[in-house]
């Protein structure tokens, strides 16, 4: 090792010091906050808002297709508790959501279980679920597979579909939780993430049974 360690010219530091304050870029500038608008009833709600109500329709909506399937399949009587469970929650939930929307004079999205959809299908139509992209949303081939099943088999299924569902809406309830500003539209998102970690356990403990 040599007696004098060379130095790092001042100005060649200053250089090197700023590169490293800069590799952050615009990925460290936060995000802009959502916009905020008053409705004419005086709710004030922002776009987090806005978006919450109108994909966690279309997911409970969703949720309900797959608990009237449960109607007509073999299953154990633990899995019909989850699915009566499941229906006595989503049903408010929507009829909460659309008059959100309503109040808000934001469109009520189109759902599968609108009667559109049930006309698409019957044309033989390919029918593509309204908010297939939102996290944990099946595809319809999923849907028709699970229409196709009965005992165990639907059983497995239907728990494995359901878990990925209510997964995804607890992404959406927690994204809400962050950036929602409407309180009843915070409150409810905290209750969904609660409610649905809760079942996601239950069906799980099905599943490994």
């Amino acid at each position: 090792m040599s007696k004098h360690t060379p130095l790092i010219p001042v100005a060649t530091l200053a250089l090197l010091l700023g590169a490293l304050a800069g590799c952050g870029g615009d990925d460290d500038e936060p995000a802009p906050a959502p916009a905020v608008h008053t409705a004419s009833n005086g709710d004030v709600f922002n776009d987090a808002d806005a978006a919450f109500a109108s994909d966690l329709l279309q997911h409970d909506a969703l949720a309900l297709v797959l608990v009237d399937l449960t109607r007509d399949a073999d299953v154990s009587p633990e899995l019909q508790v989850v699915a009566d469970e499941i229906l006595a929650v989503h049903g408010p939930e929507i009829q909460t959501l659309t008059e959100w929307l309503g109040d808000w004079d934001l469109p009520v999205p189109e759902t599968i279980r609108d009667h559109a959809n049930a006309h698409a299908e019957e044309r033989g139509e390919i029918l593509e679920i309204p908010g297939g992209d939102l996290p944990g949303m099946p595809a319809h081939a999923d849907v028709e597979e699970l229409e196709d099943l009965d005992g165990p088999a639907f059983e497995q299924r239907w728990l494995e579909l359901m878990i990925t569902h209510h997964e995804g809406a607890i992404t959406l309830a927690e994204e809400q939780v962050e950036a929602g500003r409407y309180a009843g539209a915070v409150d409810l998102a905290s209750a969904v993430a609660d409610t649905q970690q809760a079942q996601v356990e239950q069906m799980q403990a099905l599943l490994a049974e």
